[in-house]
């Protein structure tokens, strides 16, 4: 019987488990998530240098993953062993958990390897307390001068409970979405709605390219991002809530003015 596993990768090469290395061993095909993150060293040619044997590596974008899982499980019952490589945790903020229930249903075997998501790194590097943490959102592109008011309802909410909101940067084909635009399009999104959810002042918090020896995690205002330089991205964000006294004094060592 054949086997799919979903396989978290970490956020950088240094983070990929024995596990996750094992796992893809073992496997026939391997289908390389680029569209749910991105890490700022690993990509399909590393996984090729890391693993043994022959095998067949697929890069697979949206469409693959979302809406044709039928080659997938035709895989399975040809009796490959199948490992869906993902960045990060492979059930953080994907939904290739319906692939895992398609392939039970169909009588196959499942396998979740979990990795290092940026989720938990960004939390323990920011000193933030874990347990002020609310819902996380991603900041998308615009589309035909429409902005997805999504994330900005997400931090109204958790700001009137005192919590932090993390903020995934949208993939867009191979643009990776800035920290910078990200904080533009949320002003504008103050402008239209005026609800006093951010304002220039409002100091956030700043992660690019997490994981690797040069990354970056800083406290800027609102204001103060606009013009920042914080390098190549992969580039997250946290929107602080309401701060205990701790939090606030960590928060000062990260501030760049």
């Amino acid at each position: 019987m054949s086997i799919l596993s979903l396989v978290g990768l970490g956020i950088s090469k240094k983070f990929i488990t024995e596990s996750a290395i094992d796992t893809l061993n073992n496997s026939d095909i391997i289908i390389f998530d680029k569209y749910t993150s991105r890490s700022c060293d690993i990509n399909v040619d590393v996984l090729r240098r890391l693993v043994k044997g022959e095998k067949t590596f697929i890069e697979a974008d949206r469409s693959l993953l979302e809406n044709n899982s039928k080659i997938i499980m035709d895989y399975l019952d040809k009796n490959y062993n199948v490992s869906i490589a993902s960045i990060g945790d492979v059930l953080i903020a994907t939904t290739h958990v319906s692939l895992l229930i398609e392939a039970k249903q169909r009588g196959h075997n499942v396998k979740v390897i979990p990795g290092i998501s940026v989720h938990c790194y960004l939390i323990s590097k920011s000193l933030l307390s874990s347990y002020k943490f609310g819902k996380s959102v991603t900041v998308t592109f615009p589309y035909n001068d429409f902005i997805d008011p999504t994330p900005y309802n997400v931090i109204k909410d958790n700001r009137e409970r005192g919590l932090h909101t993390i903020l995934y940067l949208d993939l867009k084909s191979e643009k990776a979405m800035t920290a910078n635009e990200a904080l533009q399009i949320l002003l504008r999104l103050e402008d239209k709605h005026r609800k006093n959810v951010l304002s220039k002042s409002d100091i956030v918090i700043v992660g690019a390219r997490l994981g690797c020896d040069d990354e970056k995690i800083v406290a800027v205002t609102v204001e103060e991002a606009s013009s920042y330089d914080f390098g190549n991205t992969p580039h997250i964000i946290i929107i602080p809530g309401n701060l205990h006294y701790m939090e606030a004094d960590a928060i000062k060592w990260m501030l760049t003015s």
